[in-house]
């Protein structure tokens, strides 16, 4: 008996090792979209066409690559359990980052065992930048934050509301995320502005007795967080840590980034010595730094080897340019009286500086300062180059200007005094 269940096994594993391997891949033929045709980011695709294989088809899948043959847009997976399967189906290509060029819509069609790619080149062009509005920061009790957005028709709408105090925020467009953080008791956190949403956060330390974030500063999705205990992290869309560098023996103040270099304003603990601090941004290594006698309000590219840096020392204000590849410090221009408050960039040649007293504009060539907007305190400053803009909060209002005329255009009044200021775009 025991000789015949052996017999049997042997027969049945032999008949089983005898089976045949499938190796006649599924067959894909694709009518629609046509080879190098033309279309824009955010279109829909008719992907059409017929997919079969002698046995049965496991799966297809629908995916967009790059020039890089990374997949850049979601992935569109179909279930067909027949040996021929008629392909009717659209593809949204729903990445609006997605630059102008050559792309590849990859069909594929496995049977289980097979697997068969059809690449069917395409073009692409990208989606218009857009304006979607305007985020600012109010702080309607001691221990509250609030976010509203001021939409394109100047409808105000609430974004988020968050208990503890606050020091700084930043927005991302590439993330559709706004990021606040608060000082002592208030947390990092990051909102999405798709849904009005918490995304991450992170807890301060209220019980230090001291601040425990400085500043923020956002740069193409990631965020640089300056600690006041001597630490820089930097965080991506979901929260994750990147990158830390620690600052043994300072207190870390305003943080700016600037192509492959990280900057931060450091004070050494206990004594009132400043200095500012490069660091190489993708190592985190430091590569230099130099002595600072003002407190930093903002930084402002002016070309790859030269940044102006706004502060104040005591109750005046200076703008000095910062120069990299020589790690110093040169003053283009005096300031007019009084501290200052904020600034920017408008181009490589033209600055807008706020101070107490008023706004004025700077030309580095020819070098002048001239009167902007007299008597107008703004606190936060921005320039909006698709419509010409210039938008600013002074106390409780944000106000438009024609930048070509300084001509008032819109007022938005918000309940309390607004604390921050920023744009948002739809990419």
């Amino acid at each position: 008996m025991k000789k015949l269940i052996f017999l049997f096994l042997c027969f049945s594993f032999a008949l089983f090792s005898c089976k045949k391997k499938d190796e006649i891949s599924p067959s894909v033929q694709i009518t629609s979209p046509n080879e190098y045709s033309n279309h824009n980011v955010l279109d829909t695709l008719a992907v059409v066409g017929t997919i079969s294989d002698n046995e049965h088809l496991e799966y297809i899948k629908l995916s967009l690559l790059n020039e890089d043959n990374i997949t850049v847009a979601s992935v569109v997976t179909l279930y067909p359990e027949t040996k021929e399967y008629s392909l009717n189906r659209e593809f949204i290509i729903d990445n609006i980052l997605l630059e102008s060029g050559e792309y590849s819509l990859l069909v594929t069609a496995s049977d289980g065992e097979n697997e068969t790619r059809k690449y069917i080149p395409i073009t692409l062009n990208e989606a218009a930048r857009e304006l979607t509005g305007i985020l600012f920061v109010e702080t309607p009790t001691f221990n509250s934050v609030e976010v509203k957005k001021i939409a394109p028709d100047m409808s105000v709408q609430q974004v988020a509301f968050a208990a503890g105090d606050f020091s700084s925020a930043a927005t991302s467009s590439k993330n559709q995320a706004f990021y606040m953080a608060g000082s002592e008791t208030g947390s990092l956190r990051a909102f999405s502005i798709l849904n009005n949403s918490e995304l991450w956060s992170v807890q301060a330390n209220p019980l230090s007795g001291a601040p425990y974030f400085s500043d923020i500063f956002e740069d193409d999705g990631t965020l640089y967080v300056s600690f006041f205990d001597g630490e820089i992290k930097a965080f991506d869309k979901n929260g994750t840590i990147k990158q830390a560098i620690l600052a043994s023996g300072y207190h870390c103040f305003k943080v700016w980034k600037q192509d492959n270099f990280i900057f931060s304003e450091q004070q050494q603990i206990g004594t009132s010595d400043r200095r500012l601090v490069i660091y190489n941004a993708s190592s985190g290594d430091e590569i230099q730094q130099t002595p600072l006698d003002m407190e930093i309000v903002k930084f402002c590219k002016r070309n790859d080897d030269n940044v102006f840096v706004f502060g104040n020392s005591g109750t005046q204000g200076y703008m000095k340019n910062y120069v990299i590849s020589d790690n110093g410090f040169w003053e283009p221009h005096p300031l007019q009286t009084g501290k200052v408050l904020s600034a920017e960039r408008i181009d490589d040649n033209t600055f807008l500086i706020s101070q107490e007293n008023g706004v004025s504009k700077y030309t580095y060539n020819p070098n002048s300062l001239t009167d902007y907007l007299p008597a107008i305190a703004a606190t936060s400053i921005n320039y909006e180059p698709l419509n010409n803009l210039v938008i600013l909060a002074e106390a409780n209002n944000v106000k438009f200007y024609n930048y070509s005329n300084a001509a008032l255009l819109n007022t938005v009044s918000a309940s309390t005094e607004i604390k921050s200021l920023s744009l948002l775009y739809n990419k």
